[in-house]
């Protein structure tokens, strides 16, 4: 798998950072750690939130709102969608866990950095999301 993988600490503050760690795979290592804590802190500092500073950036170290994606150009979408575009970012709403996912010819990968030391492929999209996305969550693309 030619893309960038890197693990997903279970300790430390990178351990709440599964945005961080989805969006680093979904641009294959395009968005730095410190980029994307800058760019998602100013988020949540904008209106209509307007949060104070360390309000914002406790926000963003616990990791759990996939509206910050859209900060980074993503918009949340439908299953169809991620299935024509073959790369997107799943946001366990119930978990709070989030995870980018490609196809790779005719196989789909999940990046979840956080689960495996490994991207880990499926045979379709079904499959993936019958083992790693049941129950509620978002589609962002």
């Amino acid at each position: 798998m030619p893309f960038k993988f890197q693990v997903q600490p279970h300790t430390g503050p990178d351990s709440k950072l599964c945005g961080f760690y989805a969006l680093y795979h979904f641009t294959d290592g395009a968005v730095t750690r410190q980029a994307y804590i800058d760019k998602a802190t100013q988020h949540y500092m904008a209106p209509p939130l307007g949060m104070t500073q360390p309000d914002a950036l406790n926000m963003v170290m616990d990791g759990n709102d996939p509206s910050v994606f859209s900060v980074f150009g993503l918009t949340h979408t439908d299953e169809k969608t991620l299935e024509t575009k073959g790369l997107g970012i799943i946001a366990n709403i119930s978990t709070g866990h989030f995870f980018a996912v490609r196809k790779e010819g005719a196989q789909w990968v999940s990046y979840d950095s956080y689960n495996h030391t490994a991207p880990k492929a499926y045979p379709t999209l079904a499959a993936l999301k019958a083992a790693e996305f049941p129950g509620n969550f978002q589609i962002w693309t």
